[in-house]
């Protein structure tokens, strides 16, 4: 018998659900994992938040206003972060455009991209220098930590004339109180245009050459699939160890035993 089966076996006999109700699939999904913030999105087969997830897309003109989205804002599930937190943005280097003969986002863009955020314009550099930019939300006070906030993204200051492709952000999200460690670099690509019918090709780009493809699974860290680490997660699960909510509600329970399954069976890459 095989490890998988193995791990199979051992699993059954582990078990309420969490559930996004109320969140936007526009958005990221904001959490706290390991002492890091972390982003999700949600799965539209299930509902459910899936972390980590660092790409976001948004069509420009989408409200009705040319050049310009308020998506994706950013919420979270309740009491996935520390109530009161600030978490501010900052812009890790100068925006890309899709060359879509190239197929690739080596190009910085020559169209202006402004994020606005508590009554601040932040303008994207033009050359890769990193920009710090400010708080744009705070959670709430209370237990369950809410948070649901919504920065502006204008392309050219929002002004006429249309302007047709796709445009690649990157931006990193960070607590003021510098207790929690900021978020890996995300990923958002706006759309106009001609740019809608590439929009799945530049994504499909910024996953292959930006973003690793983590081995969950591999609980004990040893760039290997087995039996070890069934009993890490067992013995975290068991222990109520953070690690072992796969599916990051706050409980432990049957959902992340079946999310851990998942990703054990298909593998690392």
């Amino acid at each position: 018998m095989n490890t998988k089966s193995i791990a199979t076996m051992t699993l059954a006999a582990c078990c309420a659900m969490s559930h996004a109700g109320g969140l936007h699939d526009a958005d990221y999904i904001l959490a706290i994992q390991n002492n890091q913030i972390v982003t999700g999105v949600i799965d539209p087969s299930s509902g459910e938040v899936v972390y980590p997830s660092r790409i976001k897309s948004a069509i420009l003109g989408a409200e009705g206003f040319p050049n310009f989205t308020n998506d994706p804002g950013f919420n979270a599930e309740l009491g996935q972060l520390n109530p009161g937190m600030y978490i501010g943005f900052s812009i890790l280097r100068a925006p890309r455009v899709w060359d879509d003969v190239a197929m690739d986002f080596e190009t910085i863009a020559m169209e202006q991209i402004t994020v606005r955020a508590a009554g601040q314009n932040i303008v994207a550099p033009s050359t890769d220098t990193r920009l710090d930019g400010i708080v744009f939300g705070q959670a709430s006070i209370t237990p369950s930590a809410t948070f649901h906030h919504h920065m502006q993204y204008l392309l050219n200051g929002g002004l006429p004339p249309v302007v047709e492709g796709v445009w690649l952000l990157e931006l990193e999200l960070w607590d003021e109180s510098g207790s929690v460690d900021p978020s890996d670099p995300l990923y958002i690509l706006f759309a106009q245009g001609e740019g809608e019918g590439q929009l799945n090709d530049a994504i499909a780009w910024v996953e292959d050459n930006l973003i690793g493809s983590p081995c969950l699974a591999d609980i004990n860290g040893d760039g290997e699939l087995d039996f070890f680490d069934v009993s890490a997660f067992l013995t975290a699960y068991n222990a109520q160890d953070s690690i072992a909510d796969f599916n990051n509600d706050g409980q432990f329970n049957f959902f992340d035993v079946s999310t851990f399954l998942t990703s054990y069976t298909n593998g690392c890459p």
